[in-house]
């Protein structure tokens, strides 16, 4: 059974993994995005560390280069990033994303 990652679980994972005070710098999203472009051989967006002049902010930059992986590896780079990045409160996040997987294993 295919899986999809829900459009609003995308969006509260970028409000929150880029959050003004404590989220990810564009430098940590840029790199991050770049190593798992070449892990996963997907082309995202946006890679240079430079924030780009046509993005409005990094969340935006943030869902548009995780747009481009399917939802299984979606779901992969969240886990990763909700282990490695202790700096936002994440908690309510980890949350979401056990219940997403628990829903998944249930429908297979």
């Amino acid at each position: 059974m295919a899986i999809y990652m829900r459009e609003n679980l995308i969006n509260y994972s970028a409000d929150v993994l880029t959050q003004t005070e404590c989220g990810m710098t564009w430098t940590k999203i840029a790199r991050f995005f770049r190593k798992k472009s070449a892990e996963f051989k997907v082309a995202v967006p946006y890679e240079n560390t430079i924030f780009p002049s046509n993005l409005p902010n990094r969340r935006m930059g943030f869902i548009q280069n995780l747009k481009v992986f399917s939802p299984e590896q979606q779901l992969i780079l969240l886990h990763e990033l909700c282990d490695t990045h202790k700096k936002a409160h994440i908690e309510p996040l980890k949350h979401l994303l056990r219940h997403h997987d628990s829903r998944l294993n249930k429908k297979e």
